[in-house]
């Protein structure tokens, strides 16, 4: 499949900045990692026939707009890495550049280029770019989008295939990768796994050094090596990863894949049953049927759409109607209000205990949770955090308590409500701020407002929409 690949450098790596500076150096540091990544992990959007499903993606086009004025430390990085870098100067005093409209007209013109191009990848939240997704969907042209923050409902609706930010940042940054137990050395030629396997996957004595070994010796070592990890995993193992840990043992490896073409064809080839390989969802994986629950990758999803029992929401009939209402307009975890008062709750204990760092506060959150029966998911987390993170609260400064963190995430969720049109009485801040801190009122008093609605004079308004790293 012929790419081409757009990076708006700005948006991107503030966005990921306010998560986690240290993602956002990694992003603008080692562009090749993420760009292994797109080419061999990351699935190719749905509807591509049966032909065209087969085949690699070739990002023949590489282009970078940044402002040289503020990320002229980057371009080294994104030169070596084959980008053709496009400078976009701030043109006001306030710092705005015309980066949109120089990522615009440079895909319209591909539209005419000789070479047909069958993807283009915007990676940007700016909602400006939802008219261009929409022209290139008319032409047929395959669209991938990677969005850090809140994409609106409009802009996620025109692409084909939306790159979650927590996904990126775990497989693409590889930050924080979701496994249980220390993972293993990477596969060398000289290392031995120490998973039993069949004798047939018995590795070779140990040869000579990984540049200057044919292909096919190390083949079995592979095999046996793919079967432990898998053994290790207490969960479906994302290709992704594994792919690149293969690459990093040996560094010949890639591109061809042992003459496959593409690093699924590879894993494909290998004899790994009774391990399966399961694509169905974007950059695949390999798991064991007797000891892991198949992958599904929608199922993140439906388990924040599944709606608690009634009676988790008390006798009030309007809160859940409001709370089912932002679901659908924003995406917002559908968390009963004891379950979401726990989630803030150990968002407050962890941060107390621990230095804040979004992929592993997020797990330990999410465990804790689980350790005290609140069924709360890891995707369900990282959205909690993301927005609170996103509309500029700071962790750690001594605002982590339980009023603080909620009047803070029920003004994100307003202003995103809002950028969504959707349509709320006056009544809708005292329903959140009772949902999101679990005080239910009582069917007699639905108007009343807990105490935790009203902040403190000294906490901070709500963040407007301008201070949100998504455009509107």
């Amino acid at each position: 499949m012929k790419s081409a690949l757009f990076v708006d450098f700005d948006n991107v790596y503030s966005g990921l900045r306010k998560l986690d500076p240290a993602v956002a150096e990694r992003f603008g540091r080692h562009p090749l990692e993420w760009i292994g990544w797109l080419t061999d992990g990351l699935g190719l959007p749905e509807g591509l026939d049966a032909a065209e499903a087969r085949t690699r993606r070739r990002l023949l086009v590489r282009r970078v707009y940044l402002n040289p004025q503020v990320y002229q430390r980057f371009r080294p990085s994104f030169n070596h890495a084959g980008f053709e870098i496009v400078d976009c100067p701030s043109m006001t005093s306030e710092g705005k550049t015309s980066t949109d409209i120089h990522m615009v007209l440079d895909m319209v013109e591909l539209l005419q280029h000789p070479v047909h191009y069958d993807e283009f990848i915007v990676f940007s939240a700016d909602a400006d770019f939802t008219p261009v997704l929409r022209k290139l969907r008319r032409w047929d042209r395959r669209t991938t989008v990677l969005a850090v923050g809140f994409p609106s409902a409009a802009y996620r609706a025109s692409a084909d295939l939306l790159i979650e930010p927590d996904r990126f940042i775990r497989e693409g940054l590889g930050f924080g990768a979701e496994v249980d137990e220390a993972p293993g050395p990477a596969p060398g030629p000289a290392s031995a796994p120490t998973a039993t396997v069949p004798e047939a996957s018995e590795p070779a004595s140990p040869g000579p050094t990984a540049a200057a070994m044919p292909l096919e010796l190390p083949l079995q070592q592979m095999t046996a090596w793919l079967r432990a990890e898998v053994e290790r995993a207490d969960q479906p193992v994302p290709c992704a990863r594994l792919a690149s840990r293969l690459m990093a043992g040996h560094p010949g490896l890639a591109p061809e894949w042992g003459g496959q073409g593409s690093f699924r064809r590879f894993l494909e080839a290998l004899p790994l049953a009774p391990l399966r390989l399961d694509w169905s969802g974007s950059g695949g994986h390999l798991y064991d049927p007797a000891r892991h629950v198949p992958p599904r990758p929608l199922a993140a999803q439906q388990t924040l759409r599944t709606p608690p029992a009634a009676s988790a929401w008390g006798a009030d009939p309007a809160l859940f109607a409001l709370a089912r209402q932002m679901h659908d307009a924003i995406g917002m975890p559908l968390l009963s209000p004891r379950d979401f008062r726990a989630l803030l709750e150990m968002i407050a204990v962890d941060v107390a205990a621990q230095p804040f760092q979004l992929n592993e506060t997020g797990k330990r959150v999410r465990d804790r949770c689980r350790d005290a029966g609140h069924e709360v998911s890891r995707e369900a987390v990282n959205w909690v955090l993301r927005g609170l993170l996103l509309c500029g609260h700071e962790f750690g400064r001594g605002h982590d308590d339980l009023p603080t963190l909620s009047y803070r995430l029920v003004g994100n969720l307003l202003n995103l409500c809002r950028r969504e049109q959707m349509v709320m009485d006056e009544g809708a801040p005292a329903l959140l701020q009772r949902w999101v801190s679990g005080k239910i009122a009582p069917a007699a008093a639905p108007d009343a407002v807990p105490e935790a609605a009203a902040p403190a004079p000294a906490q901070p308004e709500p963040a407007t929409a301008a201070d949100q790293s998504t455009q509107p």
